[in-house]
């Protein structure tokens, strides 16, 4: 058995497969890596189309994650590949995009009013291609602090096809790209590459960033995101930002919805960490927006 693992070991090494054939493992990584890299040229191609209808009616939106840290934030674009495209769409003009991306989208009034007053956003299906339109960063009692409104005040930009496509400023960026690494799910390294790019390529992003969560009450989300980014990319454990991110003093309660994401807990648990953030006399209309919501997904 010793030898048998032996041998499987150094076919895995020497990159053999069974029949004996060499694999390439560059090649192969290589032919990846152009593949996904197409893949962001239809994507882009696509953001230029959809930039061109939101325009056209005057919605306020601005270009996040994917696109536009590797655009604005990595030496080289093509180091960032992306499989969406991501929006972030002004509170007022949510359901304006929404319609105007996909006609044919069926929203019953429980998935409005919880998308409008609690939700992320949505995914959108354009020419067979993912746009990821956010109303917010998170779900639940993170999302629910943010006052998204504040990020259109300054933006910065790209140009693609000779189109000025509008993108979130780096330090909304970084706060972006934080609470998908903390809360967006399954998230990949290049979520939290994401963090480590932003922060340490343009540290006065951390700096902005730090002063919007702390206004936001977020601040749990951004250490969560530094610390786990530091630890995952064995980055010096001396930097400021690491210790800056070790004295946060973090509450039980955010400690536990943090935990809610970091399980990957289903999407009902996760909402209703934003209960005991909500005032009182809005904690009923929440509760009955989420029951509303799971009668409409039954049906």
């Amino acid at each position: 058995d010793h030898d048998h693992d032996h041998d499987h070991d150094h076919d895995h090494e020497t990159g053999e497969q069974g029949r004996g054939h060499p694999v390439d493992v560059t090649e192969l990584v290589n032919d990846d890596w152009h593949s996904a890299l197409h893949a962001c040229v239809l994507l882009e191609a696509l953001l230029v189309r959809v930039a061109q209808q939101l325009d056209s009616v005057g919605a306020r939106w601005l270009l996040t994650k994917g696109p536009a840290v590797a655009h604005l934030d990595y030496p080289e674009v093509a180091l960032r590949t992306f499989a969406d495209i991501d929006l972030v769409v002004h509170p007022d003009d949510g359901y304006q995009v929404m319609d105007l991306l996909d006609p044919e989208r069926v929203h019953g009034p429980a998935a409005r009013e919880f998308a409008n007053r609690y939700g992320k956003g949505c995914t959108v299906m354009v020419d067979d291609m993912e746009v990821d339109l956010h109303v917010r960063f998170a779900v639940g009692r993170f999302g629910v602090r943010a006052r998204m409104a504040d990020m259109f005040e300054h933006t910065e930009s790209i140009t693609l096809a000779g189109r000025v496509i509008p993108a979130l400023s780096a330090e909304y960026r970084l706060l972006h790209a934080c609470h998908h690494a903390c809360l967006g799910g399954e998230a990949e390294l290049r979520a939290f590459r994401d963090v480590a790019q932003l922060a340490l390529g343009t540290p006065g992003a951390m700096d902005g960033a730090w002063q919007i969560a702390r206004s936001w009450d977020v601040e749990a989300v951004v250490a969560a995101a530094v610390v786990e980014t530091w630890r995952r990319l064995r980055l010096p454990s001396g930097h400021p930002f690491l210790q800056r991110a070790e004295l946060v003093a973090t509450s039980r309660a955010d400690r536990r919805a943090l935990a809610v994401f970091a399980r990957g807990d289903r999407f009902r648990r996760q909402s209703l960490t934003a209960l005991t953030v909500l005032r009182l006399r809005e904690q009923p209309r929440f509760l009955y927006a989420s029951w509303q919501l799971a009668r409409e997904h039954r049906r």
